[in-house]
């Protein structure tokens, strides 16, 4: 069993636990409390059987876990939008824990708006890394952000991360031709 400790919100708070401490912790909560997986690499939250992720974290830096209806809440606060391989959003409850949330960050009016891609696209800039790295102490290996990304964009992100006190990592988009499926931004400036 993996040795990580991956940070959940709970109850109000980040708690840094093992896999098998956060199953059992997870296992002794009321019937209602659901886990959720969030990536950091991504800003996508979802399922923790999701497929996409079925190789698992390879770090302890990029996964975010959060508890129940007020996790799924904070993920959203986060900036974290849905997966749309393993579908969060048809959880029962779900849009009514989150409706007053994507409302007002988003502007949505209803759930098909929330998971609308078009409307609120894949980028990992969206999350609120100045809450998030303090807390998790480390970088995701990479970040995803939209193709065609100007460079006065990756000098605005590399200095939004350097403001927190961390290094860029490697940043990109998704590339189906590619062979590792991640096309690398060279960020000018920076080495």
């Amino acid at each position: 069993m993996s040795e990580h400790k991956y940070f959940i919100f709970k109850y109000g708070c980040y708690e840094k636990l093992h896999i098998r401490e956060m199953v059992k912790y997870v296992r002794e909560q009321e019937q209602s409390a659901f886990l959720w997986s969030a990536r950091l690499g991504t800003g996508l939250f979802g399922l923790t059987s999701c497929p996409a992720g079925n190789r698992g974290p390879k770090s302890d830096g990029e996964v975010l876990l959060a508890l129940g209806d007020e996790g799924l809440v904070k993920l959203v606060e986060l900036g974290f939008i849905t997966c749309p391989v393993c579908r969060p959003d048809s959880v029962e409850g779900f849009w009514a824990a989150v409706q007053g949330t994507a409302t007002r960050m988003y502007g949505v009016g209803s759930l098909e708006e929330f998971i609308d891609k078009d409307k609120i696209p894949f980028d990992a800039r969206r999350l609120v890394w100045e809450e998030i790295l303090p807390v998790v102490g480390k970088t995701p290996s990479r970040l995803y952000v939209p193709n065609g990304l100007d460079g006065p964009a990756l000098v605005a992100l590399d200095s939004r991360f350097r403001n927190i006190g961390f290094a860029l990592p490697e940043v990109g988009y998704y590339d189906r031709d590619s062979e590792t499926k991640f096309s690398r931004y060279a960020v000018p400036g920076s080495s």
